[in-house]
């Protein structure tokens, strides 16, 4: 089984909100920095107990694994999720959601394979593909 994670420069808490908002996502677990027992060497320090050590999501059916990074994180442009919805006003619904302080790549529109598609970077720097069935 082959699970996406998702690692976050210290906004995860904040994603997985427009997440569940936007994308209809559910959420399955979440652990915190500070749920961390103290002999996991895993131990919060007082700036980064509240970010997300581990979260499981349902997104669109498909199971993704989010957590705030330890490491720098530099947003990357080598992958997409793609969500196909079931009406045209899910994706527009979405898109408004996921665009809004983010960046346009493709604006919505009609094109050739759906009725409704746009292609948004959300202001975590995550990019998606968004169309209807």
């Amino acid at each position: 089984m082959l699970i996406p994670a998702i690692h976050f420069p210290g906004n995860c808490a904040d994603a997985i909100a427009l997440y569940q908002k936007a994308l209809n996502a559910t959420v399955i677990s979440i652990a915190y920095n500070k749920d961390a027992p103290p002999d996991s060497h895993m131990h919060a320090i007082a700036e980064n107990a509240q970010q997300v050590m581990h979260a499981e999501l349902e997104i669109a059916g498909t199971r993704v694994n989010m957590c705030d990074a330890s490491s720098d994180i530099v947003s990357g442009n080598m992958y997409r999720f793609n969500i196909f919805f079931d009406t045209v006003d899910e994706v527009v619904d979405a898109y408004n959601q996921l665009s809004a302080g983010g960046h346009i790549i493709t604006a919505l529109g009609p094109q050739f394979w759906t009725e409704m598609y746009g292609d948004v970077e959300d202001p975590y720097g995550v990019l998606w593909q968004l169309m209807a069935k």
